[in-house]
């Protein structure tokens, strides 16, 4: 069982690589084909509207077949799509891009309820582990790729991630427990089927909020540092690195804390220390007040998701339906970005726009009473 959490790890940590690197490699992309702005932007767009169209199509996979299957389907596409991009012609790179923006649809939520089907008790702990794990491949990949900014060292590097997911695709796909072996209760989840729906509708709105506040704060940070704080571009990067630094260091003492507090103080909790980490640094008017309040929203934000999905999957299982829930709420990484710019345009004050994630924190915490109350805390607390 080891050996297969520690494969589910490493794979979850080449998704990481896999969901962040086209901003990396994005420059030689554009140099190479002559893309403008809005042209790069549309690549974006490709691996944007293919996740969660995967989404969309894993969930009658997870249902049929179930999470151990779904998983490695979407490795394997995650696979062939990095393998396109280093073809070298552009509709290949327009092809790999959408499949293993597919793949990623097929796998990111699919791996969170396999973890929940492998993992018998303190499945908060694990699933924060396994976030921790996206994190590091996620904070990996620019490191990795910036040292391979040329055609060569890119395709070798890109071959080399390849078939190190193949490689994990395949191990999963064989050694796996497939639906058979897995618990009925586990896939139907503990509620009730009148309450289901409402539970689904509200878990959808919070994870959409929290994939929006956590891509929202961070996205506009850097602008934020550098037109309001009146700060260099190293030090906006600097400040944005922290953030993601505090999201890393909360996931990994998560199991810890988990110890000490229930699943619902922990989020409850995170969310309220994400939202003064917000305020303070929307009312930050030198850079160390700025980045006091960046660590504090990061490390408030960091157990959070995965918290919410142990919740969320142990009340309504980890059947079909759930990996839309979990695949389609990473709209919210494009919606409240967007609302941000937009109020900020308005506005013409990005103070005013950073407002927009504050009032998703405080929104959060109401929904996610809501969530608890259906969820009846008593029932999930004997085995997150």
């Amino acid at each position: 069982m080891k050996f297969k959490i520690a494969t589910v790890y490493l794979g979850f940590a080449l998704t990481g690589i896999v969901t962040t690197m086209l901003g990396p490699i994005l420059p030689l992309l554009s140099a190479h084909w002559n893309l403008n702005d809005a042209q790069s932007g549309m690549l974006f767009i490709v691996q944007f509207v293919a996740s969660p169209t995967g989404a969309l199509i894993a969930s009658g996979v997870l249902s049929r077949w179930g999470a151990s299957w779904t998983v490695p389907i979407g490795m394997l596409f995650i696979a062939g799509g990095v393998s396109a991009l280093g073809i070298g012609t552009f509709p290949a790179v327009i092809a790999g891009i959408a499949l293993y923006g597919v793949g990623l649809g097929f796998a990111l939520p699919s791996t969170n309820l396999l973890v929940v089907e492998m993992v018998d008790r303190g499945r908060a702990s694990a699933l924060n582990l396994l976030n921790f794990m996206w994190t590091v491949g996620a904070l990996a990949a620019p490191q990795a790729i910036l040292k391979r900014l040329h055609p060569g060292d890119l395709r070798s590097f890109l071959v080399a991630l390849a078939a190190a997911v193949l490689v994990v695709g395949l191990i999963e796909a064989i050694a796996f427990p497939k639906q058979a072996r897995v618990d009925t209760a586990i896939q139907r989840g503990t509620l009730k089927h009148d309450k289901r729906v409402t539970f689904a509708m509200l878990s959808f709105l919070f994870l959409f909020l929290y994939v929006g506040i956590e891509n929202g704060f961070a996205g506009w940070v850097p602008t934020f540092t550098i037109r309001v704080q009146q700060a260099s571009p190293a030090t906006a990067a600097n400040v944005q690195s922290s953030f993601w630094a505090a999201i890393l260091l909360g996931r990994l003492v998560a199991p810890l804390v988990l110890r000490k507090l229930t699943v619902n103080q922990v989020i409850v909790s995170g969310l309220v220390m994400a939202t003064a980490g917000v305020a303070v640094s929307i009312a930050s008017h030198a850079v160390i007040a700025l980045l006091i309040g960046v660590l504090l929203t990061g490390l408030g934000l960091s157990a959070v998701f995965p918290s919410a999905i142990a919740v969320f999957a142990e009340a309504y299982g980890t059947g079909g339906a759930g990996s839309i829930v979990l695949g389609v709420c990473g709209l919210g990484g494009a919606a409240i970005p967007w609302l941000v710019g937009a109020t900020s345009n308005s506005t013409h004050s990005l103070r005013l726009g950073l407002t927009v994630p504050l009032a998703c924190t405080v929104a959060s915490i109401v929904i996610y009473f809501g969530m608890s109350q259906i969820a009846r805390r008593r029932q999930v607390a004997t085995v997150l």
